[in-house]
């Protein structure tokens, strides 16, 4: 007889799978702890890890507790006290209710539950390992619930080898509990990271002064009031940043449904919307946002750890969030501080002010060409190279025949010929004359390969350091500052001279050479963006590229004809002239041929004036 292909598990295997499922890592088990003191109704809810969470994780709270009875049963699988029937599952008001967090957690790590409800004067211990109960037992302790993990994972040392650095652990850990705090600024919560006291909230119920512990105190001052009745039963209510206060990631982007954070591309890329044209490109928001709606809108068993959810007309929905955010964007707080139009609407725009950052990129294209290439023309009125003579552009020469053409092309083969700048459209794009054919250059995308390629030229074993006078202050949230912690010796190496200077609040003494002035804060963002790389090579070619496009000159700025010629003329030398250095496009070709088609000339044309 063949033996069976389909065997039943035992319950310790089934147990430690189904652990997988939920407890991926040490910020899975303190969300579900952190969610079932929520739901537990607690005011106070204190967090403490180690190790990451790898070694040890207390969630203590003062919730409504447990009695013996339900302490124990809360480790048996199916367990809740959440829901009753499949109806309920329909009309979801907790943050949980499969009754699996507990079990799962105690199958992978060892466990102690300390618990008391209201009116008892003994509480109850519970010890459990690798999900076998070890004691139940009397203990006095406060009324709440106290839940210690140790050791997770170590009765599946795959899944703990496969656990990033304690830092960034601890860095995930931090980032749910903020989460977690601004959906719920009722209560008080305190995160306590290897002895160390990294985020505490005041928990009275004012979401502008939990973002003010979480994010600093002129991100609580500054932030914009949203408020808007959508129809009865739903409503919103945050923040959003006035024009002048923004980011480079979405860290600081949170949307809350019914006390639970979630993501949504759709109403995100609403909110976004609204900030089109006030906030420089690939800059985002920051926004805390509350919405209530109706349970009978949402589904949010559509995905695992319940951070998407369904929606009803979310579309329709999105589009009137994005309203809401227009209308606070229009209040004096909205437009009263530094809030701008688009650049290419003003003749001489005020951030090219004699010292700005643009006025520095509008020196450096005058430079540009004297770095070590003394003898060669710098393309300055009187030089053929530049294309301009007194009267104005002159007439491109007849380009040379019998050249075929490629038509539009974004080949990235091969060099670029001698070019020559016929003008500027839309102050964002270089027109320009090449023997083959017009050529539409990108300046942004240009001007960043070319700095790219001089900054890595310059750069030596060491990297110099530009002091910031007076020194920049960093208030980052706690996940990002343990980022700074935990990258300090390396963002040493690379120039950055970075202090703690309190609970998540840092000095920016000194920043790399070459870093444009009043840029340093967006350089280091940006480089704490992305996650950390295994080697310092490639942190430095990420600098380099956030160096080269801080400091270039950017869509909107107007380009006198020299300038332009100064661009093409380093951009004809580069050795990847075709991209940016993060690969976007910076130049397309549209061939002569091409341009007799479009006008239904003769390729022979230009020699009769035809």
């Amino acid at each position: 007889m063949a033996p069976a292909k389909i065997a039943i598990l035992d319950p310790h295997t089934a147990d430690q799978i189904a652990a997988g499922e939920i407890v991926e890592r040490p910020v899975s088990v303190v969300k579900e702890l952190v969610e079932n003191a929520i739901d537990a109704q607690a005011r106070h809810i204190k967090i403490e890890i180690k190790g990451g969470g790898r070694d040890y994780i207390r969630v203590q709270d003062d919730g409504t507790g447990m009695d013996a009875e339900d302490a124990v049963l809360a480790f048996a699988r199916h367990a809740t006290s959440k829901i009753r029937g499949i109806e309920d599952l329909f009309n979801v008001q907790t943050l949980g209710f499969r009754g699996e967090a507990l079990p799962s957690i105690a199958a992978v790590a060892r466990v102690e539950l300390l618990t008391r409800p209201a009116g008892l004067t003994l509480g109850t211990r519970i010890r459990i390992e690798g999900g076998r109960q070890l004691a139940v037992e009397e203990a006095g302790c406060p009324e709440g619930t106290t839940v210690t993990v140790a050791d997770l994972f170590f009765n599946t040392p795959a899944r703990r080898r496969h656990l990033k650095k304690p830092a960034t652990e601890a860095s995930r850990v931090a980032g749910v509990v903020e989460r977690l705090a601004l959906a719920h600024p009722e209560i008080a919560f305190q995160l306590v990271i290897e002895g160390r006291r990294s985020l505490n909230t005041p928990g009275n119920n004012d979401l502008r002064s939990t973002v003010a512990a979480l994010w600093g105190l002129d991100m609580g001052q500054n932030l914009l009031p949203v408020r808007e009745t959508i129809e009865e039963g739903a409503s919103l209510e945050g923040l959003v940043s006035p024009p002048w206060l923004h980011r480079y990631g979405r860290e600081q982007q949170v949307l809350i449904v019914n006390g639970r954070y979630v993501l949504s591309r759709t109403i995100t890329r609403e909110v976004e919307a609204a900030y089109h044209t006030l906030i420089p490109e690939q800059r985002r928001p920051v926004f805390v946002l509350h919405l209530h709606l109706p349970s009978s809108w949402l589904d949010v068993n559509v995905h695992p750890s319940k951070l998407i959810v369904k929606i009803r007309d979310e579309e329709a929905l999105a589009a009137h969030i994005g309203r809401a955010v227009k209308r606070a964007l229009q209040t004096p707080a909205g437009v009263g501080r530094a809030a701008w139009a688009p650049r290419s609407s003003r003749r001489f725009p005020a951030h090219w002010a004699p010292g700005s950052p643009a006025a520095a990129r509008q020196q450096e294209l005058g430079l540009m060409l004297r770095e070590g290439r003394e003898e060669r023309p710098l393309g300055l009125p009187g030089n053929p190279a530049e294309g301009v003579r007194a009267g104005g552009i002159h007439p491109p020469p007849a380009p040379p025949k019998g050249e075929a053409g490629a038509g539009v092309s974004l080949d990235t083969e091969g060099g670029l010929p001698p070019l020559r700048a016929v003008g500027q459209v839309l102050n964002t794009y270089i027109l320009a004359e090449g023997e083959d054919g017009l050529y539409i250059i990108d300046q942004h995308a240009a001007h960043e390969r070319c700095r790219f390629e001089r900054l890595k030229a310059r750069r030596r074993d060491t990297w110099p350091t530009q002091v910031a006078e007076p020194p920049v202050l960093l208030r980052p949230s706690p996940s990002q500052s343990l980022e700074i912690l935990t990258r300090q010796e390396a963002l040493k190496a690379l120039g950055f001279i970075v202090e703690p200077f309190g609970t998540n609040t840092f000095l920016l003494r000194g920043a790399p050479a070459g870093v444009p002035a009043g840029q340093e804060r967006e350089v280091l963002e940006e480089l704490l963006q992305e996650p950390e790389p295994e080697d310092l090579g490639s942190l430095e070619e990420r600098l380099l590229k956030s160096m080269a496009c801080h400091g270039a000159v950017k869509a909107g700025d107007p380009l006198s004809p020299a300038e332009m010629n100064m661009l093409l003329q380093e951009l004809v030398e580069s050795p990847h002239p075709h991209t940016c250095p993060h690969g976007r496009p910076a130049v397309i070709k549209i061939s002569r041929e091409e341009l007799a088609r479009y006008f239904h000339r003769p390729q022979t044309a230009g020699e009769g004036g035809q």
